[in-house]
């Protein structure tokens, strides 16, 4: 089996990565459970990430814990609304529900599909899959470990363009007084 190179526009994926660089050192959860994750591709409202599993995400039965799952549907639904909108503000979660299907071992990869369903002006709405395996040049999915959706309440409360003026304005205040990044 020959794993599968899925579909991928370089500049979301490179915008969905500074994203995830952005907010990883704010979560000490994110950056816990979630240190090894690799982005492999994203495209308008969708990512697809891998993650090998290891002892810190095993429960007490050394299989995947419900609550990796859980942070995983967070995760992946904010990476997914980062896709979408182009901004790195992924807004807070109103609502998930994870339905759990099978399960994953120590060593096993994973593999997680986030979409967006649709994006307001206040509300986002994910949907995700986390599988066992990574998908083969022959269509191959492995099995379901996990799936479900994920709303968020989308704090900029905007239209995409206006988010982003909104962004840089916040970001050119925050030089003028000192305290930006150059």
């Amino acid at each position: 089996m020959t794993t599968f190179t899925h579909p991928s526009n370089p500049s979301i994926l490179s915008h969905v990565q500074a994203t995830w660089d952005h907010i990883r050192p704010n979560s000490s959860i994110y950056a816990h459970l979630l240190s090894d994750i690799r982005l492999v591709a994203a495209t308008k409202g969708r990512i697809i990430a891998h993650l090998d599993v290891t002892p810190i995400h095993t429960n007490s039965k050394n299989i995947l814990h419900g609550a990796v799952s859980g942070t995983l549907c967070d995760w992946a639904g904010g990476m997914a609304i980062a896709a979408e909108t182009g901004l790195q503000k992924t807004g807070v979660s109103t609502d998930m529900h994870v339905s759990y299907c099978s399960t994953a071992k120590v060593g096993d990869t994973l593999e997680i599909e986030a979409w967006v369903g649709r994006a307001g002006k206040n509300l986002g709405f994910t949907g995700f899959e986390i599988r066992r395996g990574v998908t083969t040049v022959e269509g191959g999915k492995g099995p379901v470990v996990a799936m479900g959706s994920h709303t968020k309440f989308l704090l900029f409360g905007q239209t995409q363009g206006q988010g982003k003026a909104e962004e840089q304005r916040e970001e050119e205040a925050l030089i003028e007084k000192g305290d930006g990044a150059e």
